[in-house]
């Protein structure tokens, strides 16, 4: 009967024979000194894996067990609902037991790699981040295994600055073809974007950036140092090494079927025995091992349009659990993920943008950090080439602002709280209002809480800007904007602004009546004016207060029209929410 494994956080095997009783003990004992050191360390770790296949706790969860994935032989499944058991007292007293024979063996014979890296292994399996990397800087294998075992050890740390130097000395010590097995992303991608992918040979310069490309869009964390996820990419290959000449909980071996199932969803932390299953010979009854992976898992890769036109993204395009998801992966810097109340807004300056963004995360549930990280980061659509600014020490409620080249960007504003294990986030593409062909363009619109005074600058709007769209109707709103190019002489324009309600119409939002002319007729509240160009200068920056007290719950349109001579009516708008008086 061959092996079947289903996942769900949960990964299981079929395997022959009935499991110990539940006060079993291991054995191990004390290697022969005149037995080899690998091979006393085979015996040991093959004999701590057979205690701990006997003494698994019963599993408790439930699931459907439908395949949302097939691989191979194996099933997967993806279930947030059935908690990881706790590992049986006896099985952490055995694993503690092969580390210390492990730990011995591995000083005697430094140099024997697989020792070194079942030592790091099981250091690692018990939570001894920090031992196991001392055992991998003991390492004196030949080639780049050792520095294979610093980076996994250094990543498993949360060190992925220095776990990405590890990883650049075992790129470099491959030979070309390894190299192309360690690099290569098709496993995670999907159909189209793999199709793509392999367009290019390994080795030449468009696998690379395109390798490089896909890997920064599929990081957690823009603002924060080091890739993680290239790095857990390599760190599961490490794992897939540990395995090929180590039995593991599941005793059957492991062949490509699981390897791909462990490249694309993890390494399991876990395991309990799941329910037995009678043969179609009558033979004994089959004992399911149910491995449970690290929850919630979220998409390890983005979407394949998302890589390939970031800027036009939207908020959707980015949700961790959107569907198909090929790969999965769980930062262990943010067990949640959650979406990040806020306000942004682009402006020019030259041939830069600056993005300003106002945000709140005071009122978020259960979020109450001792330390709030925050960044901003823009990144063009072509080569990723960021512009950041972070904040180690950031307020729950505040502004960032940051500069990059003028033109489509995608945006990513992220407040982390490390102790909570939490991540809040806004992340989609952002662009200048339409305005080809004209001479005068406008920035988007900015609200504000009237404060007394008109701001000249967005840097004077800015500590008033409202970290949300959702207003209030009995509550005055300010707009603030900027047109870019106006004659420094002065100029009439006629500037309109009007609140349309947006409607549903066709199956999907759709921004109603952009000819404000067919707006202004049924329109709560309208604003034109007469105005004058800045003198002296070539950009007018404005500033209107809006009494909406007439509207209704719903959401609506802020449009901006702005006419100058010689050109077609140039356009801004921005959502509101209203959600009461």
């Amino acid at each position: 009967m061959r092996p079947v494994r289903f996942l769900s956080l949960l990964a299981t095997a079929l395997l022959l024979g009935t499991p110990g009783g539940a006060n079993a003990q291991i054995v191990l004992s004390a290697p022969d000194s005149a037995e080899p050191p690998r091979a006393a360390g085979e015996r040991a770790q093959a004999r701590f894996e057979a205690f701990r296949r006997a003494n698994l706790p019963a599993f408790r969860g439930g699931s459907s067990r439908q395949c949302q994935e097939r691989v191979g032989r194996f099933c997967y499944w993806y279930d947030e609902d059935s908690d990881a058991p706790e590992e049986p007292g006896a099985v952490t007293a055995a694993r503690r037991q092969l580390v210390r024979t492990l730990d011995s063996l591995s000083r005697v014979n430094p140099a024997d790699p697989w020792l070194a890296g079942q030592r790091v292994r099981y250091l690692d399996e018990a939570g001894l981040n920090a031992e196991a990397l001392a055992a991998a800087e003991e390492c004196r294998a030949y080639g780049w295994w050792c520095d294979a075992l610093k980076g996994f050890a250094l990543h498993q740390l949360g060190r992925y600055v220095e776990a990405e130097q590890a990883w650049e000395l075992v790129l470099a010590d491959l030979s070309e073809g390894d190299r192309c097995m360690w690099t290569d992303l098709s496993l995670y991608l999907e159909e189209d974007m793999r199709r793509q992918y392999r367009r290019n040979a390994c080795g030449t310069p468009a696998r690379a950036a395109y390798e490089s490309r896909v890997w920064w869009f599929s990081r957690t964390r823009y603002g924060m140092p080091g890739n993680d996820s290239r790095s857990e990419h390599f760190a599961r290959l490490t794992y897939t090494e540990f395995l090929r000449a180590a039995p593991s909980a599941y005793m059957f071996g492991f062949d490509e079927d699981e390897r791909e199932l462990l490249l694309r969803f993890g390494w399991s932390r876990a395991w309990s025995r799941g329910p037995s299953a009678p043969t179609q010979m009558g033979g004994p009854a089959q004992i399911s091992i149910v491995g449970h992976d690290p929850v919630p898992a979220y998409r390890f890769i983005p979407p394949f349009h998302v890589i390939t036109t970031p800027t036009v993204s939207d908020s959707i395009d980015w949700a961790v659990q959107l569907p198909p998801v090929v790969a999965r992966y769980q930062p262990p810097y943010a067990t949640r993920i959650l979406m990040l109340e806020h306000q942004q807004g682009l402006f020019r300056r030259g041939d830069t943008a600056l993005v300003v963004l106002a945000y709140d995360v005071s009122k978020v549930e259960g979020l109450e950090p001792k330390e709030l990280e925050a960044a901003l980061v823009l990144t063009p659509g072509g080569v990723p080439n960021p512009s950041i600014v972070t904040r180690s020490d950031a307020p729950a409620k505040g502004t960032l602002s940051v500069r990059a080249p003028w033109g489509p960007l995608l945006m990513s504003a992220e407040l982390a709280a490390p102790d909570q294990k939490t991540l809040v986030r806004a992340r989609y593409g952002i662009r200048p209002p339409f305005a080809q062909g004209t001479r005068v363009s406008l920035s988007d619109l900015l609200f504000y809480t009237p404060y007394g005074e008109f701001p000249q600058r967005v840097e004077e709007a800015l500590p008033h800007a409202l970290a949300t769209q959702k207003v209030r109707s009995s509550q005055p709103l300010g707009v603030f904007w900027e047109a870019y190019n106006t004659n420094p002489a002065g100029e009439r324009m006629t500037i309109s602004l009007t609140v349309v309600p947006e409607t549903e119409e066709a199956g999907g939002l759709r921004r109603m009546a952009r000819a404000l002319r067919l707006a202004r007729q049924s329109a709560p509240v309208s604003i034109t004016v007469e105005d004058v160009s800045a003198r002296g200068a070539n950009v007018s920056a404005r500033a209107v207060q809006l009494d909406i007290s007439t509207l209704t719950k719903g959401d609506y349109l802020v449009q901006l029209e702005i006419s100058v001579a010689g050109q077609y009516t140039i356009r801004a708008d921005r959502r509101i929410v209203v959600t009461g008086p």
